[in-house]
């Protein structure tokens, strides 16, 4: 790779994290901050020897914040750097982060105006500019000016495993315009360790034949029977696994939560068993042949050849699937289809009007599983991977969540407004939107719960809101005063244009909480313990509780003890946010076919300073499905592909307990024999 001296004198700091947050405010802590600072060490030496290098860490494990000390030191020895992040809500992550570090390292040349936003054409030495993807991808055009650096860091790589996407061909076609480069993920395969090929090219690797062997060991193993020795294979299986290992370390460096010390894991919350079982019934005869027929029914009405059939919403709710009748219908219409297309149509309708009287039954467990939690005071958090099914479930959840009453007794709005004012403060004005809000009926119903006995005058209830911690919590949880300050700081950041944009519609606005004009994510006012948050695709009614708009508001208040307590979302959500601040239950459900994204999913609410470790809890995630269908089957497929993920990677927790030995199967005989010594070798990758 090309010339890049950097002096090593100058990240010393390096050695005392201590000394380091004495001198900081950005709320950094010991434990990860120790390992945060050795991997930023290994790195420099890495890039200085003339290696790129894959940060691999796990979700949560703060990469961004290894990635940021690492830029400093080299921006701050004149040289350039380019960050890219996936989009502007990590873009701004990214320039916040560099930000928070600027007053301890002002000793080596750090300042604010070194950071560069958006798109910079040349970039001067000493400065860093933070981007998105889509703007590497716009400047590849461009030629060398718009891209050429020292030092290039691209966040949530995995991003670009795909052939032939537009970020991946940008990245391809880099060559030596930058002379290092960083690469982020914490999940650099899916499915086919080609991917991590790919990735690991992208920084200079080459040669790379043991990891293909150690992909073809690993198809093979899935391919056998009975009948194989399984010891053998299993020694087979880890010889493959060492020599790829091998050839990994010179550019991977990955920490699993789990290989870190206990008074470092602390600050993640328990994972528990890592699963929560959540019953659920199996699916009835009438069920498998309304599914089947409609299997059939999109095989004879197709809009495309080789059209995708059985589709898994259909086996996790029934509003998809009458959509998909009724596009029958239309179809079969214009066709003037035969009398066997009709025969299924009609009969498709009649199954499927007897399974809508009652809700589906996967809708219906999970939200018995949700009932509970929240009488205790916990807030969930759920992934769907399509929209028609995340609206299905939020609508029920609105039925079957809703309080009875938000009226409770308590002193007047009068009295609470003064108490909030007293204690928020008045700088901005779109303080007062967020002071309307806290004083709805339903934001004083749920804080009074908190309170027990709300006092009767301002003075003595701002008391109370500053000593006692919402949602049943002790220390080291936040006291509901200072949970409304940091959740007002987040509202009113001058970076979340599209929340100030909110707040200043409701300002200007009346009677604007009802959702008639814009307004706070959910409705607490009429019970509802639930709220969406997705793109609305305009097909159909949305739920009432349903926030389509950008998602940092929802995000917010998710994150802070107010509001609604169940956020039901897509997998918008489910990459580079922040999710865990009150929050410690996770349920997949549905799934996405990929594994990353299942584990990208979990490490929303597995993150330092989560609700969890603040709570001495577990966190749980929770995998429902739909027995005898293609959804129970999702979950088994996950499964497989999870664990040929951790097998090589390390630090990925089952979906579920492992079967008894008898009723393995062959080849999860020979992983579990296996799996011991390549823990062991994935510790190899840690620093």
């Amino acid at each position: 790779m090309p010339d890049f001296q950097i002096d090593a004198r100058r990240w010393r700091f390096l050695d005392n994290p201590a000394r380091y947050i004495e001198r900081e405010t950005g709320g950094l802590q010991v434990e990860p901050l120790t390992r945060q600072f050795r991997t930023a060490k290994e790195i420099l030496s890495r890039l200085a020897s003339g290696r790129g290098v894959l940060l691999a860490d796990d979700v949560g494990l703060g990469k961004t914040t290894v990635s940021a000390l690492v830029a400093w030191v080299v921006a701050c020895q004149d040289k350039r750097v380019r960050v890219y992040a996936p989009n502007e809500v990590l873009r701004r992550r990214w320039a916040e982060e560099l930000e928070r570090h600027v007053p301890m390292l002002r000793q080596i040349g750090a300042r604010s105006d070194r950071i560069k936003q958006g798109d910079v054409g040349k970039l001067n030495a000493g400065r860093i500019q933070v981007a998105t993807h889509y703007a590497l991808v716009k400047s590849h055009g461009y030629g060398e000016q718009r891209t050429a650096c020292d030092l290039m860091i691209i966040d949530e790589a995995h991003r670009a495993k795909g052939d032939g996407s537009a970020f991946n061909e940008a990245l391809r076609n880099l060559g030596d315009r930058a002379k290092r480069k960083l690469i982020l993920t914490a999940t650099p395969f899916s499915i086919r360790l080609t991917e991590l090929e790919q990735l690991l090219q992208f920084v200079g690797a080459s040669e790379l034949e043991a990891v293909r062997r150690y992909a073809r060991e690993l198809k093979r193993l899935y391919v056998l029977g009975d009948g194989h020795d399984v010891t053998a294979e299993s020694k087979r299986l880890v010889c493959a696994a060492r020599a790829a290992i091998d050839a990994l370390q010179p550019y991977v460096i990955r920490h699993c939560i789990d290989d870190l010390s206990a008074s470092e894991r602390m600050h993640f919350g328990a994972d528990g068993s890592g699963h929560w079982e959540i019953p659920t019934t199996t699916a009835t005869h009438e069920d498998i042949s309304l599914l089947l027929r409609m299997d059939r029914l999109l095989q004879l009405t197709q809009e495309r050849k080789g059209e995708r059939r059985n589709d898994p919403r259909f086996h996790v709710g029934w509003q998809h699937l009458s959509c998909e009748i009724d596009r029958a219908a239309e179809r079969a219409a214009d066709d003037n289809a035969d009398h066997v297309v009709l025969c299924h149509i009609n009969k498709a309708r009649k199954l499927l009007g007897a399974r809508r009287a009652k809700t589906h039954p996967k809708v219906a467990a999970v939200s018995d599983a949700i009932r509970p939690l929240l009488d205790a005071g916990e807030k969930v958090l759920v992934f769907c991977h399509h929209r028609a099914t995340a609206s299905e479930l939020l609508s029920a959840l609105e039925r079957c969540l809703t309080a009875e009453s938000v009226s409770r007794r308590g002193p007047t709005e009068k009295v609470w407004r003064a108490a909030w004012e007293s204690l928020l403060p008045d700088k901005d004005s779109l303080v007062t939107p967020i002071i309307d809000w806290l004083c709805t009926p339903g934001l004083r119903w749920q804080v009074s719960g908190w309170l027990g006995e709300p006092a009767g005058t301002a003075k003595s209830l701002a008391d109370q809101l500053t000593r006692i911690r919402p949602r049943n919590a002790g220390p080291p949880v936040a006291t509901i005063f200072e949970a409304a300050k940091t959740l007002t700081e987040a509202l009113l950041d001058t970076q979340s244009t599209s929340t100030r944009a909110v707040l200043k519609t409701i300002a200007k606005g009346q009677s604007t909480f009802g959702g008639k004009i814009s307004h706070f994510p959910g409705r607490l006012d009429d019970g509802f313990r639930a709220m969406g948050a997705w793109d609305q695709d305009g097909h159909a009614e949305p739920p009432k509780t349903l926030y389509a708009g950008k998602p940092d508001i929802v995000i917010a208040i998710f994150n802070s003890p107010f509001g609604p307590d169940v956020l039901v979302t897509t997998d918008r959500l489910s990459e580079g946010v922040d999710l865990h601040r009150c929050c410690r239950h996770l349920i997949h459900y549905e799934l996405d076919p990929s594994p990353v994204r299942t584990l990208q999913r979990n490490g929303r609410v597995r993150r330092v300073g989560s609700w969890a470790a603040m709570t001495s809890q577990p966190i749980c995630y929770a995998y429902p499905t739909f027995g005898g269908t293609r959804d129970e089957k999702a979950v088994g497929v996950m499964k497989q592909r999870i664990d040929a993920f951790g097998l090589l990677l390390g630090g990925v927790p089952s979906l579920s307990d492992d079967s008894g030995e008898s009723e393995q199967s062959f080849t999860k005989k020979v992983l579990r024999h296996a799996r011991n010594r390549l823990d062991s070798l994935n510790k190899r990758l840690c620093v």
